[in-house]
């Protein structure tokens, strides 16, 4: 029953990759291989939106999947009430995630007017992120329920 911790796990590996290849091009000034005509991904990543106050947005998303990645290792390693509890803490960080997700992709096709395809990606990512992190706390939570009274 675990495939779905492990499935987390690996997006949160390739949600580690796209962040981190943005954090990497963001430090090094390197350009980014994109889609699109002029670089949309450039234009997005340059703009006011692609930080928060001096920290590159990649390097939050970096931090966010890394901190899943752990939360989930440890889900793998638990079991009970800690179990839950730290599927409540994923379900939480993707929740947030996935809300600023929104946002961003909101600001890149009504503001800045380009769509850049590692946001795209990691959108994606976190999209399933939150989706198996709702059926983990689902799961975990109907296991714990006591028995509807219909059903006796």
């Amino acid at each position: 029953m675990r495939w779905h911790l492990w499935t987390l796990l690996l997006l949160a590996l390739a949600g580690i990759g796209v962040s981190g290849y943005l954090t990497y091009a963001e430090f090094t000034n390197t350009e980014l291989l994109c889609l699109g005509d002029g670089n949309p991904c450039e234009v997005v990543q340059t703009s006011i939106y692609a930080r928060i106050g001096p920290i590159p947005v990649a390097v939050l998303g970096l931090a966010g999947y890394m901190f899943l990645a752990l939360v989930t290792v440890l889900q793998l390693k638990t079991s009970g009430e800690s179990r839950k509890a730290l599927a409540g803490l994923s379900f939480g960080l993707a929740l947030g995630a996935f809300l600023y997700s929104a946002y961003l992709s909101y600001l890149q096709r009504f503001v800045i007017g380009e769509i850049c395809t590692w946001c795209v990606a990691s959108a994606a990512i976190v999209t399933l992120i939150f989706a198996l992190t709702v059926w983990e706390l689902r799961a975990l939570t109907l296991s714990d329920s006591p028995p509807d009274a219909s059903d006796a």
